[in-house]
Parts: structure tokens; C-alpha cells; sequence
């Protein structure tokens, strides 16, 4: 405090002495500064301790001189101070200081990575298991100091778990059982997930002691847990005993009505229990980092620990657990079969990431689907569309596509399989996997819905990762005034057909935002036909508009799927205010431009089978030119897409194909390519292009000197059809050998 007051006594007149520039600072060097320059402080004198330097950055953040304050921060943060330097700040200062610096945006990130430091160091703290040990022994002495330690471990509450359930499991613990059962009867329902991961322990004895408190504190909406445990033939029946009785307990208040607990439906309620986990319906208490805390159990520990995880990674693995579950009960189910499979997809899909690829070989979930046989893996896509699990739907359609067989093309309009139903669903992820299959299943004849594989394989192909926002809006200068506040790439389009046809044709589209008065198609039927078209349903849409029309287009925007309405702003502040809450909603995570490059090879590869197994009676391939036109300018993709084009029978693909051979810039190699497979296009479907391109191919071929081009622009001018006068004359012009083979 001495040092406190001095700083406030020296501080106060430095703020109203004059220098010869209006305002008098003192200047020193604040340790931490990168490049260790003065900067203005109104300090005297420096802190040099870390409980004086915390009580400054305090003081500077209250005197609005929020850069000092970060600079002091920094020093602690990278100070990296002990747990008891850290506790002794908390102590000192409270916990809300420590909240309110950490939610000051001028001090991020240091405040916050204080907070997290002293979180974590007050966590490690609380579980030390020596000092659990110690409040421990004095459960044997007098009643008063008896209490006082149930008062504190009621306190620590979960972070005393770990040690306790130890001390429970082990046959060498100074605790008895009801000791400990007693205590956690005390602790009460928030030691409750400890005590559910403590049953995943394969101690008889300890296992039957939590389910003995879980039934003193649990509730009903616990029992759905405690199935498993008491009707499972894998649990001993000292175990299925145990649970009947907590049971009882929970719903009746007694154990004496254990024998009235029925095991009808228990197959049932897990499966439900695990696909509503599955879906994301399961909540999960969150702390500012939006990581959640699941509790599990640790066999090389013994006990039960904490890991922090996201609410999505708790939900699957739950969706796991109670699955796998529901399968002991039920083995020959193949319902249970398809959801175990689908939980397991999505747990190993998260782990990888959006831009990952599931692993495969021995003891990979990808290759258990490929032996799950194929009517299993049907309806695991089915599980995994309804739980908008597109990743894994991904990998389960993957498999179909190694495993099954056309007739999945052929199913009926009331019962279509996994492959007819993804090219619709309104995921793109699910569409694309549902082409690939569609193409790889090699079909025969033709099928509903043939005609989106192509179409989505060239959406895939043009998509060339900008993430344009499009505008619908008669006023171009408006249209274009919000576009610009997005910080996207836009493209402006003035009526709702022109931007619906827009949105249908291309892949590139991530946003459509339209004003109200849409011309040529009307609000209502703009939204309509957005909705309607598989290859637009997914799309974001937001409406603007002035303030007073929001309330009117309200029941619109509550009818009309993933929309959303802004009121008309060019400033980007208020446009982000508004749009950030939904575009963080979307269900669909952003593709990554690793996951979008390797979509587009894969598009162009399966288009280029399409072309060589003779498959464009079934996919026809001229509503994918432009795609591929565009794609032949890319060397990673102008092989396939070259060898696409040449089975569209039209002039446009013959002029793209010329176009590549022309092209001087380009590589030898994709000339040649490119001149192999116009060569090929003539011979099927006739000479279509100019006669300056013609000129222009017979100069190249004359002008060519690698020899490998030469040849190929050979079979260009042959495949031309030169009259007879013309081959007699290059016939008479070759140069023989003048000696023979020797």
C-alpha cells in the first residue's frame, strides 16, 4: 500500500503540470516493450514486484492508460509466475478484477491469458492431492473438525473428485467406504458426471459405491445413464443390483422397490439417448473459451479426471458411449448396428478436422464400415443425414461407392437409397460425395437425378474459394454500397431470376443478401425458388430493408429456412453487429481452400471418367463446359478437364481445346495434351472451328520444334482432312534417306 499511495501522491500533480508541449509526462522505460524505447508514463517510480505491477496495471487500466496497463500485464504473463505467485494475485485482488481486465478488448490478449494462468493454477491447487489427503485425515477427529473438513471438501466440490475416488477405489485407504459415500451424499448433484465417468471402471467394489450415492443425489433425468448398469449381461449382477437400486431410489425415494424396475425399452431409450447426442441436442455447461468439461475415467490413474473439450466433442462421445450401449442389448439390430457405425464416423471425422480424411486401414472406423456390409451402410447414411453429420455421411457414402452396387441407383421415388438422396439434400459436402458414388457405382442405364451429378461436379470445379456475397437489388448503387460493408467478394445482380440463376449455375456464391423489392420475381417467389433448388437450398440469405418493414417480413423470415433480415446500413460496424449472429449459426463449417482444391481434382478426375469409361449417355457432360473451361487454365486440372472435354460434342468444346494448343505460355506437356484431344474431338465430331484457327494449328505445327508437340500437332493437321491434291503434295515433299538400311 506504501507504494500504492506514493504512486498516487507523485502521479496526481504529473497530470496537471504543463511541459512545452501542454502536457507534462514523465518518461521511462516500460519493461516488456519490444523495443525497450521510452514511452510516456505518469509513474515516478516503476513497480518491481508482481504484486505491485498488477496493482498498476489495475491503477492504469482506472486512469484510461490502457497501454501502460497491457504492458504491465505482458510482464506477468511472460513472467510465467508460480502457482503461488498467481494465487496470492487472486487471493489479493479477487477473481473480478482479474474478470473485468480480461474483458477490457484494449488489454487482450494479456488479461486474458492472466485469467487463464491463474485459472489453471487454481484448478492444480484444488486437486493437489496432498492437500485432499490432509482435509481427509481429519474426517477421523473430532466431530467439530469433522465438519469443518466435509465443509471444505463440499467447497472444492469437483476438483477433490480425482483423489477422492481413489481413496474410495483403493483397498489401502485410511477412509472407510461410508466415509466417503457420506461425504459425497454431502457434495451433493455437482459431483455427479464424476461420478458417472467412475463407472467406467472395471472395480467391482468401487463401482457399486457410486452407484450407491449416485442414488442417494442422482435424479430422473439421470436414470437414462444408469440402464446400461442394471440390465447389462457384460455387468456382474452385484453391479445390475447396484443400479436397480439407485434407481428405485431416484424415481421411488427407496430401494425397496428395486424388483419394480423394468427393462422393457431400455434398448430404446439409449438409442434415443445417443441420437439426440449424435444431433447436438444435449447441452453442455460452457466457460468463456467455449470448452466444456467431460469427465472420464483414467484406468492407469485409477480415478476419475476432467479433460476440457469442445460442447461437440462431449456430445460424441456420448453419442459413442450410449450407442455402443444400446448394441450390447440389442446385438442383432441393425438400427443399433447403423447408429454404433454413424457415432464412431462423426467422432473419427471430428478428429480430423474439416479438411482431414478419415483414416483407413486395420482398426480404422472407415474400414469397419467397409465390413459392416452394404444395407448397414445404408442406413448409417441415413442416421448421419438426420443428425447433420455431413462428414461422416462423406465417408459412409465413400464406402458405398467401393462396397455397393448400381442398384442403389435404381430405387424407388418412396424409398430412395443414400446416393439418389444425397445428390439433394442441401449440404454441398453430401451432394459432392453423393456424385462421386454415382459416377464410381458405374451405372448401365440412366437413373433419377442423373443429371445433378454433373452439375454438382462442375459447381465443385468452379469454385474457386473468394466466398462471393451476392446482391440482388434494382438499385445497383445501393446493392453495391452494402456489398462493399461485407468485406467480400460481390457480384450484383438487379433481378431475383437473374440472381437465382446466378446462385444455381455457380460455386462459388458462400452469402445472398437481396433487398425487398425484388423485381422481375417478387420477394416471396425469389425465396420460394432459393429454397426449392437442391443447388441453392444451403444458401445463407439475408434481406434488407428499412427498419419499419422488419416487423412486416418477420412470419416470412420464421417460415423461410436459414434466413435472416438487417436493416440497410453501408457501415461496416453496424453491418457486422447485425450479420456476425448468423453467419456464426451456420451448421455448415467454411470449406478450407486445402478441402476445396482437393474437391475440385476429384471433380475433375470423376468428370474425366465419365468421358473415358463412355458414360455421357447417363452424365451428360455440355452443362459442365464453362467449368471446364475454366478449369483448363489451372495445371493441376487442365489434364482431366482436357480429357472431359473431349466428349462434349459441341463447337464451344473444340474452341477451348484450341485455345490451350495456342497457347505459347502454356507447358509443352499440356499442349500436347491439349492437341491429343482436339485431334480426338475432330475425328469423333467433325472439324467445328474457324478457319483462322485452322491457319493458326498449321502454323504451330510447322513453327513447333519439341518434338513430342511436333508429333502431336501432326495428328492435329491430319485429323483435318486434307484433300488428295494436299497429301500428294506433302507425300512428294518428304525428304527420303539417301542410303538404304544397311
Amino acid at each position: 500500500m506504501y507504494r500504492l499511495w506514493l504512486t498516487l501522491f507523485i502521479i496526481i500533480p504529473l497530470f496537471f503540470a504543463t511541459s512545452n508541449t501542454g502536457v507534462l509526462q514523465a518518461q521511462a522505460v516500460v519493461p516488456g516493450e519490444d523495443d525497450g524505447e521510452p514511452v510516456e508514463t505518469p509513474l515516478a517510480v516503476e513497480p518491481s514486484t508482481d504484486k505491485d505491477r498488477f496493482e498498476t496495471a489495475i491503477l492504469m487500466s482506472n486512469l484510461g492508460r490502457n497501454d501502460l496497463a497491457k504492458a504491465y500485464l505482458k510482464q506477468l504473463v511472460e513472467g510465467k509466475l508460480s502457482d503461488e505467485a498467481l494465487l496470492n494475485l487472486r487471493d489479493e485482488f479477487g477473481t473480478v478484477e482479474l474478470v473485468r481486465l480480461a474483458r477490457t478488448p484494449e488489454l487482450l490478449p494479456e488479461a486474458q491469458q492472466l485469467l487463464d494462468q491463474v485459472a489453471a493454477a487454481s484448478r492444480r491447487n484444488a486437486m493437489n492431492p496432498e492437500r485432499i489427503d490432509k482435509v481427509l485425515a481429519d474426517l477421523d477427529g473430532s466431530p467439530r473438525v469433522r465438519e469443518q473438513a466435509i465443509v471444505e471438501l463440499e467447497k472444492l466440490g469437483l476438483a477433490a473428485m480425482p483423489r477422492l475416488v481413489q481413496h474410495l477405489g483403493s483397498p489401502n485407504s485410511n477412509q472407510t467406504k461410508d466415509q466417503i459415500v457420506y461425504l459425497f451424499s454431502r457434495m451433493g448433484e455437482e459431483i455427479l458426471p464424476a461420478l458417472m465417468a467412475g463407472l467406467d471402471t472395471d472395480n467391482t467394489l468401487l463401482k457399486t459405491s457410486l452407484l450407491d450415492s449416485i442414488g442417494v443425489i442422482g435424479k430422473p433425468e439421470d436414470v437414462r445413464r444408469l440402464w446400461y448398469y442394471a440390465y447389462s449381461e457384460q455387468e456382474a449382477k452385484v453391479i445390475n443390483q447396484a443400479a436397480r437400486i439407485a434407481i428405485s431410489r431416484i424415481l421411488y425415494g427407496t430401494d425397496k422397490k428395486a424388483s419394480e424396475v423394468s427393462a422393457i425399452g431400455v434398448a430404446q431409450e439409449l438409442m434415443k439417448l445417443a441420437q439426440e447426442h449424435l444431433s447436438g441436442q444435449q447441452n453442455w455447461p460452457t466457460g468463456e473459451d467455449g470448452r466444456t468439461e467431460l469427465w472420464v475415467w483414467d484406468a492407469q490413474q485409477s480415478t476419475v479426471v476432467p479433460v476440457s473439450v469442445t460442447p461437440q466433442s462431449a456430445n460424441l462421445r456420448s453419442a459413442v458411449t450410449f450407442s455402443r450401449q444400446a448394441l450390447s442389448f440389442t446385438p442383432e439390430n441393425p438400427d443399433a448396428q447403423a447408429l454404433y457405425l454413424a457415432s464412431l464416423l462423426s467422432e473419427e471425422a471430428y478428429r480430423v478436422g474439416p479438411e482431414g480424411q478419415l483414416p483407413t486401414g486395420n482398426g480404422s472406423a472407415f474400414n469397419l464400415a467397409l465390413t459392416s456390409s452394404a444395407p448397414i451402410l445404408e442406413m448409417t447414411a441415413e442416421v448421419c443425414f438426420k443428425a447433420g453429420r455431413s462428414q461422416a455421411a462423406e465417408a459412409v457414402l465413400r464406402a458405398l461407392s467401393l462396397v455397393g452396387d448400381r442398384h442403389m441407383l435404381y430405387t424407388t421415388l418412396d424409398n430412395p437409397s443414400p446416393v439418389l438422396k444425397g445428390l439433394n439434400t442441401p449440404d454441398p459436402r453430401i451432394q459432392f460425395a453423393a456424385a462421386a458414388a454415382a459416377v464410381e457405382l458405374n451405372p448401365e442405364t440412366t437413373f433419377r437425378s442423373a443429371s445433378r451429378v454433373v452439375e454438382i461436379l462442375a459447381q465443385a470445379l468452379n469454385d474457386d474459394g473468394t466466398g462471393k456475397v451476392l446482391l440482388i437489388d434494382p438499385n445497383i448503387e445501393r446493392g453495391r454500397s452494402i456489398a462493399v460493408a461485407t468485406r467480400m467478394s460481390q457480384q450484383i445482380e438487379r433481378t431475383g431470376k437473374e440472381g437465382f440463376m446466378a446462385a444455381a449455375l455457380q460455386g462459388d456464391i458462400a452469402l445472398v443478401m437481396t433487398h425487398i423489392n425484388c423485381i422481375d420475381w417478387e420477394l416471396s417467389q425469389t425465396l420460394a425458388n432459393f429454397r426449392a433448388d437442391v443447388r441453392t437450398a444451403y444458401l445463407p440469405i439475408v434481406i434488407y430493408g428499412p427498419t419499419f418493414m422488419e416487423d412486416d417480413l418477420s412470419l416470412t423470415i420464421q417460415r423461410t429456412p436459414n434466413t435472416h433480415y438487417v436493416v440497410y446500413t453501408d457501415e461496416r460496424a453496424e453491418l457486422d453487429r447485425q450479420l456476425d449472429p448468423f453467419l456464426v449459426s451456420q451448421n455448415t463449417p467454411p470449406m478450407t481452400n486445402g478441402l476445396r482444391d482437393r474437391r475440385a481434382r476429384a471433380a475433375a478426375s470423376l468428370l474425366a471418367q465419365i468421358a473415358t469409361r463412355n458414360l455421357t449417355h447417363i452424365f451428360n457432360l455440355k452443362p459442365a463446359t464453362t467449368a471446364l473451361g475454366s478449369a483448363v487454365n489451372d495445371d493441376v486440372l487442365a489434364s482431366d478437364s482436357m480429357t472431359a472435354l473431349s466428349a462434349i460434342p459441341t463447337r464451344e468444346a473444340q474452341d477451348i481445346l484450341v485455345n490451350v494448343v495456342l497457347g505459347r505460355t502454356r507447358s509443352p506437356q499440356i499442349r500436347t495434351e491439349a492437341a491429343l484431344g482436339l485431334a480426338k474431338h475432330m475425328q469423333r465430331y467433325g472439324v467445328l472451328i474457324s478457319d483462322q484457327d485452322i491457319a493458326e494449328l498449321k502454323q504451330q505445327w510447322e513453327d513447333a520444334e519439341e518434338p513430342t508437340l511436333q508429333t502431336a500437332l501432326t495428328v492435329v493437321v491430319g485429323s483435318l482432312g486434307p484433300n488428295r491434291a494436299k497429301v500428294t503434295d506433302r507425300l512428294q515433299s518428304f525428304e527420303v534417306s539417301p542410303l538404304p538400311v544397311q
